[in-house]
Protein backbone atom coordinates (compact mmCIF):
# COMPACT_ATOMS: atom_id res chain seq x y z
CA UNK A 1 0.00 0.00 0.00
CA UNK A 2 1.56 3.44 -1.06
CA UNK A 3 1.31 6.60 1.49
CA UNK A 4 -1.42 7.96 -0.96
CA UNK A 5 -3.57 5.09 0.17
CA UNK A 6 -5.51 4.83 -3.22
CA UNK A 7 -4.26 1.53 -4.12
CA UNK A 8 -5.31 -0.17 -0.75
CA UNK A 9 -7.61 -2.96 -0.86
CA UNK A 10 -11.22 -2.27 -0.24
CA UNK A 11 -14.16 -4.26 0.39
CA UNK A 12 -18.02 -3.74 0.72
CA UNK A 13 -20.21 -6.39 2.27
CA UNK A 14 -23.69 -5.22 2.19
CA UNK A 15 -27.28 -7.03 1.05
CA UNK A 16 -28.52 -3.54 0.04
CA UNK A 17 -27.29 -2.96 -3.41
CA UNK A 18 -28.12 0.60 -3.31
CA UNK A 19 -25.78 1.00 -0.73
CA UNK A 20 -23.23 -0.89 -2.66
CA UNK A 21 -23.63 1.50 -5.35
CA UNK A 22 -23.32 4.81 -3.36
CA UNK A 23 -19.79 3.63 -1.31
CA UNK A 24 -18.72 2.75 -4.82
CA UNK A 25 -19.39 5.55 -6.43
CA UNK A 26 -17.84 7.81 -3.63
CA UNK A 27 -15.17 5.26 -3.40
CA UNK A 28 -14.24 5.78 -7.70
CA UNK A 29 -14.84 9.80 -7.73
CA UNK A 30 -11.39 9.78 -4.66
CA UNK A 31 -9.45 7.74 -6.25
CA UNK A 32 -9.54 4.28 -4.88
CA UNK A 33 -8.42 1.64 -7.49
CA UNK A 34 -9.08 -1.48 -5.87
CA UNK A 35 -12.44 -2.14 -4.64
CA UNK A 36 -14.73 -4.89 -4.58
CA UNK A 37 -18.02 -5.36 -3.61
CA UNK A 38 -20.50 -8.51 -2.51
CA UNK A 39 -24.26 -8.56 -1.49
CA UNK A 40 -24.54 -12.49 -0.70
CA UNK A 41 -23.09 -12.69 2.84
CA UNK A 42 -22.40 -16.16 2.88
CA UNK A 43 -19.37 -15.46 0.28
CA UNK A 44 -18.48 -13.04 2.32
CA UNK A 45 -15.19 -14.94 4.68
CA UNK A 46 -14.35 -16.87 1.01
CA UNK A 47 -13.98 -13.60 -0.43
CA UNK A 48 -12.06 -12.16 2.36
CA UNK A 49 -9.41 -15.24 2.41
CA UNK A 50 -9.03 -14.33 -1.74
CA UNK A 51 -9.56 -10.43 -1.75
CA UNK A 52 -7.09 -10.06 1.83
CA UNK A 53 -8.44 -6.70 1.70
CA UNK A 54 -6.67 -3.89 4.10
CA UNK A 55 -10.55 -2.56 4.54
CA UNK A 56 -13.99 -4.05 4.99
CA UNK A 57 -16.95 -1.77 4.37
CA UNK A 58 -19.41 -4.23 6.26
CA UNK A 59 -23.37 -4.18 6.75
CA UNK A 60 -24.24 -5.43 10.30
CA UNK A 61 -28.16 -6.44 9.82
CA UNK A 62 -27.72 -8.68 7.01
CA UNK A 63 -29.98 -12.47 5.93
CA UNK A 64 -28.33 -15.79 6.97
CA UNK A 65 -24.67 -14.43 7.83
CA UNK A 66 -24.42 -11.53 9.81
CA UNK A 67 -22.10 -8.96 10.11
CA UNK A 68 -21.10 -9.82 13.66
CA UNK A 69 -21.10 -13.69 12.26
CA UNK A 70 -18.67 -12.45 9.87
CA UNK A 71 -16.12 -11.11 12.14
CA UNK A 72 -16.79 -14.07 14.39
CA UNK A 73 -15.61 -16.31 11.84
CA UNK A 74 -12.37 -14.25 10.90
CA UNK A 75 -11.40 -14.56 14.81
CA UNK A 76 -11.44 -18.10 14.85
CA UNK A 77 -8.94 -18.18 11.58
CA UNK A 78 -5.76 -19.78 11.87
CA UNK A 79 -3.60 -17.33 10.03
CA UNK A 80 -5.26 -13.84 11.71
CA UNK A 81 -5.83 -10.66 9.30
CA UNK A 82 -3.86 -8.56 11.96
CA UNK A 83 -3.43 -5.56 9.44
CA UNK A 84 -7.60 -5.09 8.17
CA UNK A 85 -9.65 -3.11 9.86
CA UNK A 86 -13.26 -3.37 9.68
CA UNK A 87 -15.43 0.25 9.42
CA UNK A 88 -19.37 -1.18 10.33
CA UNK A 89 -22.43 -0.02 8.35
CA UNK A 90 -25.41 -0.10 10.70
CA UNK A 91 -28.81 1.78 11.04
CA UNK A 92 -28.67 0.50 14.81
CA UNK A 93 -26.48 2.82 17.04
CA UNK A 94 -27.42 1.50 20.17
CA UNK A 95 -24.89 1.52 22.68
CA UNK A 96 -25.28 -2.41 22.92
CA UNK A 97 -25.06 -2.45 19.25
CA UNK A 98 -21.77 -0.09 19.41
CA UNK A 99 -19.89 -2.57 22.12
CA UNK A 100 -21.20 -5.85 20.90
CA UNK A 101 -19.57 -5.10 17.40
CA UNK A 102 -16.05 -3.06 18.97
CA UNK A 103 -16.02 -6.85 20.86
CA UNK A 104 -16.04 -8.41 17.75
CA UNK A 105 -13.42 -6.67 15.78
CA UNK A 106 -15.03 -3.43 14.37
CA UNK A 107 -12.46 -0.69 14.83
CA UNK A 108 -15.20 2.48 13.58
CA UNK A 109 -18.93 2.58 12.74
CA UNK A 110 -20.83 4.21 9.93
CA UNK A 111 -24.43 4.63 10.50
CA UNK A 112 -26.93 4.71 7.78
CA UNK A 113 -28.31 6.89 5.63
CA UNK A 114 -24.94 7.90 4.90
CA UNK A 115 -22.96 11.06 5.08
CA UNK A 116 -20.89 10.70 2.54
CA UNK A 117 -18.27 13.74 4.08
CA UNK A 118 -17.68 11.23 7.15
CA UNK A 119 -17.39 7.94 4.73
CA UNK A 120 -14.30 9.36 2.91
CA UNK A 121 -12.66 10.65 6.29
CA UNK A 122 -13.40 7.85 8.56
CA UNK A 123 -12.40 5.39 5.25
CA UNK A 124 -8.79 7.58 5.25
CA UNK A 125 -8.09 7.44 8.64
CA UNK A 126 -8.81 3.66 8.78
CA UNK A 127 -6.48 3.34 5.77
CA UNK A 128 -4.05 5.28 7.42
CA UNK A 129 -3.77 3.36 10.40
CA UNK A 130 -3.38 0.22 8.31
CA UNK A 131 -0.48 1.92 6.42
CA UNK A 132 1.79 3.13 9.36
CA UNK A 133 0.75 -0.52 10.84
CA UNK A 134 2.50 -2.05 7.42
CA UNK A 135 5.42 0.54 7.90
CA UNK A 136 5.73 -0.54 11.10
CA UNK A 137 5.60 -4.65 10.76
CA UNK A 138 8.42 -4.04 7.67
CA UNK A 139 10.52 -1.67 10.04
CA UNK A 140 10.77 -4.64 12.64
CA UNK A 141 11.15 -7.23 10.14
CA UNK A 142 14.65 -5.53 9.04
CA UNK A 143 15.43 -4.35 12.40
CA UNK A 144 14.87 -9.12 13.34
CA UNK A 145 16.74 -9.21 10.37
CA UNK A 146 19.81 -6.74 10.84
CA UNK A 147 19.43 -8.58 14.64
CA UNK A 148 19.94 -12.07 13.01
CA UNK A 149 22.66 -11.22 11.06
CA UNK A 150 24.76 -9.42 13.94
CA UNK A 151 24.08 -12.49 15.79
CA UNK A 152 25.69 -14.72 13.30
CA UNK A 153 28.57 -11.93 13.03
CA UNK A 154 28.91 -12.22 16.83
CA UNK A 155 28.63 -16.42 17.01
CA UNK A 156 31.50 -16.51 14.15
CA UNK A 157 33.30 -14.02 15.70
CA UNK A 158 33.77 -15.95 19.17
CA UNK A 159 34.17 -19.01 17.23
CA UNK A 160 37.40 -17.63 16.19
CA UNK A 161 38.50 -16.38 19.42
CA UNK A 162 37.80 -19.88 20.74
CA UNK A 163 39.30 -21.31 17.56
CA UNK A 164 42.74 -18.59 18.51
CA UNK A 165 42.26 -18.87 22.22
CA UNK A 166 42.60 -23.13 21.39
CA UNK A 167 45.27 -22.74 19.26
CA UNK A 168 47.37 -20.57 21.83
CA UNK A 169 46.95 -23.11 24.24
CA UNK A 170 47.93 -25.90 22.28
CA UNK A 171 50.89 -23.76 21.17
CA UNK A 172 52.05 -23.00 24.64
CA UNK A 173 51.92 -26.71 25.51
CA UNK A 174 54.29 -27.36 22.48
CA UNK A 175 57.08 -24.61 23.80
CA UNK A 176 56.80 -25.81 26.69
CA UNK A 177 56.65 -29.86 26.75
CA UNK A 178 57.62 -30.82 23.31
CA UNK A 179 60.51 -28.00 22.37
CA UNK A 180 62.11 -28.45 25.70
CA UNK A 181 63.51 -32.05 24.78
CA UNK A 182 65.53 -31.41 21.87
CA UNK A 183 66.65 -28.18 23.00
CA UNK A 184 68.42 -29.95 26.28
CA UNK A 185 69.87 -32.32 24.04
CA UNK A 186 71.33 -29.93 21.74
CA UNK A 187 72.62 -27.99 25.12
CA UNK A 188 74.04 -30.83 26.22
CA UNK A 189 75.47 -31.89 23.06
CA UNK A 190 77.11 -28.58 22.29
CA UNK A 191 78.36 -28.71 26.09
CA UNK A 192 80.23 -31.87 25.27
CA UNK A 193 81.87 -30.64 22.33
CA UNK A 194 83.64 -28.13 24.90
CA UNK A 195 85.29 -31.46 26.20
CA UNK A 196 88.00 -32.54 23.47
CA UNK A 197 89.14 -35.56 25.27
CA UNK A 198 86.24 -37.29 26.18
CA UNK A 199 86.77 -40.49 25.28
CA UNK A 200 83.06 -41.85 25.87
CA UNK A 201 81.82 -39.81 22.84
CA UNK A 202 82.67 -39.05 19.80
CA UNK A 203 82.31 -36.04 17.45
CA UNK A 204 80.52 -37.72 15.07
CA UNK A 205 77.77 -38.84 17.64
CA UNK A 206 77.70 -34.79 19.13
CA UNK A 207 77.16 -33.50 15.50
CA UNK A 208 74.33 -36.22 15.52
CA UNK A 209 72.63 -35.40 18.36
CA UNK A 210 72.50 -31.58 17.35
CA UNK A 211 71.50 -32.19 14.06
CA UNK A 212 68.66 -34.97 15.38
CA UNK A 213 68.04 -31.93 17.98
CA UNK A 214 67.71 -29.10 15.21
CA UNK A 215 65.69 -31.23 12.88
CA UNK A 216 62.67 -32.11 15.71
CA UNK A 217 62.75 -27.93 16.85
CA UNK A 218 62.52 -27.09 13.34
CA UNK A 219 59.70 -29.72 12.80
CA UNK A 220 58.24 -28.25 16.14
CA UNK A 221 58.36 -24.64 14.93
CA UNK A 222 56.79 -25.60 11.81
CA UNK A 223 53.86 -27.21 13.17
CA UNK A 224 53.34 -23.70 15.47
CA UNK A 225 53.37 -21.89 12.35
CA UNK A 226 50.90 -24.12 10.57
CA UNK A 227 48.60 -23.82 13.83
CA UNK A 228 48.88 -20.20 13.94
CA UNK A 229 47.90 -19.80 10.61
CA UNK A 230 44.83 -21.73 11.22
CA UNK A 231 43.96 -19.60 13.83
CA UNK A 232 44.63 -16.75 12.00
CA UNK A 233 46.74 -15.72 15.12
Amino acid sequence: MKEDLKDAKILIIDDTLANIEVLENLLMMKGYINVKSISDSTQALATIKAFEPELILLDLMMPQVSGFDIMEALKKEITPFTLMRILVLTADITPESKKKALSGGASDFLTKPFDLTEVDLRIRNLLYTVYLMAQLTNQNAILEEKVKERTLELEKNIASVELQNKALREISWIQSHVVRAPLARMMGAISLLEIKDDPNVSQEEIMEIVITSANEIDKTVREISAKSAQANI
